[in-house]
């Protein structure tokens, strides 16, 4: 549980990654962790976790185990400074651009140049160039690698700092023929939370509610296990209809928030994933997933029966077995909703329905699970996904709603499945831009930059679709490891 120390800084830490980005998430080992914020002393600093990142678009699912992320410093006497209190594992596929909080540490006071990362597994589903979906564990060719700090991550008793760890994996991992090796690329970055724009300070999280008060909600993680506070004020929005008070415990909620510089991260929407009301499950933790579809089954009216999906996080505990793919009937009786967020993107609710579920869309399924590969759905919602991508063109429109066309680079899940080769999307005043992008720079952008979009993506007619984004990145280029090249712990 995170715990608000005002006159104590934070170091907001979040792994990201490029080449296409796509927010990962810590977890620890499979445990149920809650991360606990006590008292700093005069020499240390609470140092909160993040994670976000950027997949290879042919990579489904990424599991990454890292054992140790330390801080460097070259001041004399100093010793390396850990950000992990244990070995965590990481998702990386599938978040995007927003980043998700993993674990909240003390990190000393001090100047820090470099950090060193060590990982001791990794795990992909991908799409072969056959389109076959392929699981494996990758040899892990250098396990450890340090890179620079630049500018600096200073930590001292008057700011709250994030620091940004970003997958590129696209270039961690290497897939030749049916041999995947892993070699962790990286760039770094720091920052204090003040100067940071609300884009790159934003942070989200999908789970199970374990508590909630008038002022806060505390969410256990589908993908890391740990738990995180939410401070809850007026200008936190819920859906019509909703109140703190009617949220309850073992209710599936998406949080998204944004750091604060008092070292609290203040909820700015709550969406309602699926609640004990709705699923009839009478007080019961609620169970289900969010990932990808793979394939849809149609009944004989040619309607969806059901659809199988590759989870990339699993809720409650009769879906915590669950390693594979997840198949989800539907029913008469089964909804279909929208989150807070696509809905402020510009989506109406009738935008969602059973006939808009295609193969490559990603969701959010709730319901009764018979073990952890069946799910009776009660509710389906469209969940959002990050695509990199490649500009058409330069933007049009007038700020903040410009009209753009991206070129989706095969193999990616989206060529593989949905047959995509262009989109367009849409931005709108609830679009963030991070990574240095800022709404200016984005309408400036030439054909061919490089670029992520946060979003969801809507299938308009039969092979049209139509992505409206949350926010936009550029993708970057991971650093050159100190020495030159990764190295073996």
């Amino acid at each position: 549980m995170l715990t608000q120390l005002p006159h104590k800084p934070f170091a907001f830490v979040v792994l990201a990654a490029s080449s296409a980005l796509a927010l990962a998430t810590l977890s620890g080992c499979g445990s149920s962790a809650s991360s606990t914020v006590s008292s700093a002393t005069a020499q240390s600093a609470p140092t909160v976790v993040t994670v976000s990142d950027a997949p290879l678009g042919s990579i489904l699912s990424a599991r990454v185990t890292l054992s140790s992320v330390t801080l460097g410093s070259t001041a004399t006497g100093s010793t390396p400074a850990s950000v992990l209190s244990s070995p965590v594992t990481v998702e990386l596929s599938g978040l995007g651009a927003v980043q998700e909080p993993i674990e909240i540490s003390s990190l000393a006071q001090g100047t820090y140049n470099s950090v060193t990362l060590t990982v001791s597994g990794a795990t992909v589903v991908y799409t072969n160039s056959s389109g076959q979906i392929v699981t494996a564990t990758a040899t892990l060719a250098s396990p450890t690698v340090t890179v620079a700090l630049s500018p600096s991550l200073v930590v001292n008793s008057t700011n709250e700092l994030q620091l940004q760890l970003a997958f590129n994996l696209a270039q961690s991992f290497s897939i030749t023929g049916t041999t995947v090796s892993f070699t962790p690329a990286i760039n770094t970055t720091g920052a204090q939370v003040g100067s940071e724009s609300p884009g790159d300070r934003q942070v989200e999280v999908t789970g199970n509610v374990v508590s909630v008060s008038s002022s806060s909600i505390v969410v256990q993680s589908g993908d890391s296990g740990k738990q995180f506070t939410f401070t809850v004020n007026g200008t936190t929005q819920l859906p019509t209809g909703v109140s703190l008070s009617s949220i309850a415990t073992g209710d599936i909620v998406q949080v998204q928030g944004q750091t604060q510089t008092d070292g609290s991260i203040l909820a700015t929407s709550i969406t309602i994933e699926s609640t004990q009301s709705s699923s009839g499950s009478g007080g019961q933790e609620q169970n289900g997933a969010k990932g990808i579809v793979l394939v849809v089954t149609q009944n004989s009216a040619g309607g969806i029966a059901s659809f199988t999906m590759l989870p990339r996080e699993n809720f409650g505990s009769s879906m915590s077995g669950n390693n594979g793919s997840l198949t989800v009937n539907l029913s008469s009786s089964t909804t279909y909703a929208l989150p807070e967020d696509a809905q402020q993107a510009g989506l109406t609710a009738s935008s969602f329905t059973a006939a808009d579920i295609f193969p490559g869309e990603s969701v959010t399924v709730s319901g009764t699970a018979s073990g952890a590969t069946i799910l009776d759905a009660t509710q389906i919602m469209l969940a959002s996904e990050s695509i990199p991508a490649t500009l058409v063109a330069t933007p049009s429109g007038t700020a903040p709603d410009f009209n753009f066309s991206l070129t989706i680079a095969a193999p990616s899940f989206l060529t593989t499945y949905s047959k995509m080769v262009t989109l367009n999307g849409t931005s709108s005043t609830a679009t963030e831009y991070g990574n240095g992008l800022t709404q200016s720079g984005f309408a400036a952008l030439a054909a061919g930059a490089s670029i992520e979009v946060h979003g969801y993506l809507l299938q308009t007619s039969p092979g049209t679709f139509a992505l409206y984004a949350t926010k936009v990145a550029q993708i970057q280029a991971p650093e050159t490891p100190e020495g030159g090249s990764s190295g073996d712990n």
